[in-house]
Formats: C-alpha cells, sequence, structure tokens
C-alpha cells in the first residue's frame, strides 16, 4: 500500500499539472482541463484509500488481514487508475464504466466494516471508528457512480453530486481511520482527556452522515450538523496537537502539527459557510471553499495526517496497542 500510495501521489501530481499548465502549452491532449473539485477527489482513490489501508493494516495487526481487505488492497491500485481515466471523458456510460472497479474494492471494504459490525466480539470506540471509516467508503464510491454516470439523485446537481463522494471519501472513510489512531495514544492520557475525546470522535463519526442526511431534510439540520462536524474535527486537531509529542520518528510530528493546523482553518471556513447557508444568503461561495476549504482539507489535514500517523506506528507501539483491545 505504500507504494501504491506512492505510485498513485505522483500520478496525481502529474494530473494536477499537466491540468493546470497543459492549455497554456497547447497540448491538444490536455484539453480536458479537470476542476479544482475533480482534482481533489482523485487524491482519495490515488493516495487517501491506499494510505488509509495501510493505517489500518498498521493499526491491528493482531488479527490475520480478511479475504475481502486483501482483494480491496489488490483491485485498489489499477481501480484508482481507471478513475483517473474515466475523467478524460463526458459522462456517460463509458466513464461509469471505468469507475465501477472503484465501487467494487468500495463494496470490499464495505462488506468487511459490515463483518466487524456484526460479529460477536465487544465493541468499543476503536471499533466504532473503523466499522464507520469502511461503511462510508461505499457510499462515495456509489455517489461517484452517480456523477460519471450524469445522474441526479434526490433532485441533486452537479458540482454537489462529485463534493459529496469527496466528502465520504476524506470526512468518511479518512477522518475516522485517523480518529482511530489518535485513540492509541490518548488513551494512555488522563480520564478527563479520554471523555472527552469520546464525545469528539462521536461527533467525528457521525457529523458525514448527520451532514448529508441535512442536505434532504432541510437548512436548520445542515447548519446544525455542519457546526458540530466542524466542532468535532477542531476538537481532533487539538487532540492531534496534544499527541504529537509523543510521535516517532520526530519528522511525522511535523506532519501531524500540519494537518491539525490545515484543519483549524478549514474548519473555520466550514462553519462560515454554514451560517451563511443558512438564510440562504452565503458568506462563503461553493467554488471559494472547494478551492480554499477543499484544498486545505485534502492536502493538509487528511494527506500529511494519514502520512503522518501512519508512519508514526513502529512495531512495538502496535504490539501494545494489539495488547490493549
Amino acid at each position: 500500500m505504500k507504494r501504491s500510495a506512492l505510485a498513485g501521489g505522483m500520478i496525481w501530481a502529474g494530473v494536477v499539472t499537466v491540468s493546470l499548465f497543459g492549455p497554456m502549452l497547447d497540448l491538444r491532449w490536455a484539453a480536458r482541463r479537470l476542476g479544482t473539485i475533480e482534482l481533489l477527489f482523485l487524491l482519495g482513490p490515488l493516495v487517501v484509500v491506499p494510505l488509509g489501508l495501510e493505517l489500518i493494516a498498521r493499526l491491528e495487526q493482531d488479527s490475520a488481514e480478511s479475504t475481502l481487505i486483501r482483494a480491496a488492497r489488490l483491485l485498489q491500485f489499477p481501480a484508482a487508475i481507471l478513475v483517473a481515466a474515466s475523467f478524460l471523458f463526458e459522462r456517460g456510460v463509458l466513464a461509469t464504466a471505468l469507475v465501477t472497479p472503484w465501487f467494487i474494492v468500495g463494496s470490499l471494504v464495505g462488506c468487511r466494516g459490515l463483518l466487524v459490525l456484526l460479529s460477536p466480539t465487544p465493541k468499543n470506540l476503536k471499533t466504532a471508528c473503523v466499522t464507520a471509516s469502511f461503511f462510508y467508503l461505499p457510499i462515495g464510491c456509489a455517489w461517484l457512480i452517480a456523477s460519471r454516470f450524469g445522474l441526479t439523485p434526490i433532485n441533486f446537481q452537479e458540482p454537489i453530486v462529485l463534493l459529496t463522494a469527496v466528502h465520504f471519501h476524506f470526512a468518511g472513510f479518512a477522518a475516522p481511520l485517523m480518529t482511530r489512531a489518535a485513540a492509541t495514544v490518548i488513551e494512555r492520557g488522563r480520564l478527563l482527556a479520554r471523555r472527552t475525546f469520546s464525545v469528539v470522535a462521536g461527533g467525528v463519526l457521525a457529523g458525514p452522515a448527520v451532514l448529508a442526511a441535512g442536505f434532504i431534510v432541510g437548512p436548520r439540520l445542515k447548519v446544525a450538523a455542519a457546526l458540530i462536524l466542524v466542532a468535532s474535527e477542531i476538537g481532533l486537531a487539538l487532540f492531534f496537537l496534544m499527541a504529537v509529542r509523543r510521535l516517532h520518528p520526530r519528522w511525522t510530528r511535523v506532519f501531524v502539527t500540519i494537518s491539525a493546523a490545515s484543519v483549524l482553518g478549514a474548519m473555520c471556513l466550514a462553519a462560515v459557510w454554514a451560517i451563511g447557508e443558512y438564510p440562504l444568503q452565503p458568506f462563503v461561495h461553493l467554488a471559494e471553499m472547494a478551492k480554499f476549504h477543499g484544498t486545505a482539507n485534502a492536502l493538509g489535514f487528511t494527506l500529511c495526517g494519514l502520512v503522518g500517523w501512519t508512519f508514526s506506528l513502529p512495531e512495538a507501539a502496535t504490539r501494545e496497542d494489539r495488547g490493549a483491545r
């Protein structure tokens, strides 16, 4: 998965470069320029998901990797390449066919989450983080299918359809896994810190689903859910900063610190957007949200956070975590 994430990162950087500078260089084959939302989404399949699967593998080495997750890891990279290729084409049957393998990857992960939920083993916060993450990924994949086919589920139009796929890949899949990683450090702290962290984690896990429901139910629930998610992720960032001095090697502290700082800025902007959405007089428009909030959340909070937490897990720490479960 580390090699897959690295290769995916190189491909993503190439796509960004071609999309930004291809038209300037009059590259005819690069005429289909991708926007900010498309570029940020592609970071999910190419980099975020393989890093997330690597992180959970390091955290839970006590149990044999399930057949479902092994299959998902095997299919992840070629499926992610096909997702990137789908954006070379207009929405329709071909673009949908190219992203279908990615939906299969998400479904395999989702089925694993369902098996964990139905298993008779005791459930705790760590289990909830993994289960929520695994449930959210196939939802994001389904919205990608809708976006590439040109569907308008529940009368939502683009870019909301693709933004929903982004939402469930980043806030849905990645954030709970980083919460799970932080729990490994926070559980060694004081009782008050552990209880506060449980509340924050609950908001991180429930927030993506409640916010999605708010878009259907109405503006009151949407603004309330957005503010809950904002407060929860800001709280998670503060716990990142509390835990960062315990991370090794030292360079991982830099990435986790950048992650925490990024989410503080990104979520403040999200709060401003949510408050403006209630009277339908947005202070920040959707394009600005994608450019500033989306970039800070995807590259800063999610990417840096996953890199920092994943590579801060030496074997000794993992064994200790296994004994606590």
